[in-house]
């Protein structure tokens, strides 16, 4: 028989990181909204005082969450508010949130992160949870971080953007193979789900205590090529998955649910070929991954549906152009030409 611990010890052991910005074109009654589905049920499956509401630099969410606490049902209070005055970016709220949390509980082992959209379901936490538990059980040791993987990337998020998530978590996988073979080992997703692209760019991520400490407090940010404002802000999932891999991290998926359709979203805000290609070049910068196999990399993995309307064609294009071009600039060389492509499929 397995090990088996149950709900109420492991909810113990849990604390809940909750970063939270919304743009200023999304208006208060939809915040206000969004961040109550956030938060009022966390109670059941986490301990009030463990949870961390980070707000990133944003007077009117921060107004908009003290409310919200204010409303909650009895049972449910004493969760700790952070309001920054300046906007950081997610990695650095993410980062100062679980460094309150490893500094204040010293009994949590499992750090789970909750975006503040209600897009990400408490219901779905004890799975995520018991998951890590197994896994390192399995495995004998902490490096582990668990991800809540969405069914459907476009659905909720858009064609565009879904395809561009697809692409940068399958070359990011692509590279972590080229980097770990390189040193003699194999990049392990036997405890992802099979059949798809890992969802390395979900933001429902659970770390354990040792993976938390390790990439939160001990490592010192190595921003590459992107600048210091776009690595905390671009970088919260695709950074944290590379610098964990290379660590050792054992990297495990589960189903969760998410909107049928974002309410809101900051994607719009970010161009889409700047934003995917920095985190490419610094991917592939940060991995040592000369610019001739990125180009292979990128040709095998970009014949996607994207690229069969003209716009996304073109958006392929330019994100080739961005992200081969300053990788190629990092070396001095040139972007290699692009492979040719046959007139029948």
């Amino acid at each position: 028989m397995d090990r088996w611990r149950s709900q109420e010890d492991l909810r113990s052991e849990v604390a809940v990181v909750v970063p939270v910005y919304f743009s200023a074109q999304v208006n208060d009654e939809t915040v206000t909204r969004l961040l109550y589905l956030t938060v009022a049920d966390l109670h059941h499956v986490v301990p009030p005082e463990q949870v961390w509401l980070v707000v990133d630099g944003d007077a009117r969410s921060a107004r908009l969450m003290r409310q919200v606490l204010d409303r909650l049902p009895e049972g449910s209070g004493g969760m700790q508010l952070i309001a920054n005055e300046y906007n950081r970016g997610k990695l650095a709220v993410i980062r100062q949130g679980i460094c309150e949390a490893l500094s204040a509980a010293s009994r949590v082992r499992y750090l789970a992160i909750i975006d503040g959209d209600a897009d990400h379901l408490p219901a779905a936490l004890p799975g995520l949870v018991r998951a890590a538990d197994s896994i390192a059980d399995a495995y004998g040791h902490e490096r582990v971080i668990t991800i809540g993987a969405r069914s459907s990337r476009t659905r909720p998020m858009g064609w565009v953007r879904g395809e561009l998530e697809t692409l940068l978590d399958q070359l990011t996988a692509d590279a972590l193979a080229y980097a770990l073979a390189r040193q003699g080992r194999a990049l392990d997703l036997s405890q992802c789900l099979s059949g798809r692209v890992p969802d390395l760019s979900s933001g429902y991520k659970v770390y354990l205590r040792e993976m938390a400490e390790f990439l939160f407090e001990r490592s010192e940010p190595d921003t590459g090529t992107l600048s210091d404002s776009d690595y905390w802000h671009y970088g919260p999932e695709t950074v944290t998955i590379v610098e964990a891999v290379l660590a050792g991290a054992v990297i495990g998926e589960m189903l969760r649910p998410t909107w049928d359709g974002q309410p809101v979203t900051s994607f719009g805000e970010f161009g889409p070929v700047r934003m995917y290609g920095e985190l490419l070049t610094w991917v592939w910068n940060r991995l040592s991954i000369p610019v001739e196999v990125a180009a292979v990399h990128l040709a095998n993995r970009g014949q996607i549906a994207l690229g069969t309307a003209r716009e996304g064609a073109e958006l392929l294009e330019q994100l080739r152009a961005h992200a081969l071009g300053r990788l190629a600039a990092q070396s001095g060389t040139q972007i290699p030409a692009p492979r040719p492509t046959l007139p029948f499929i």
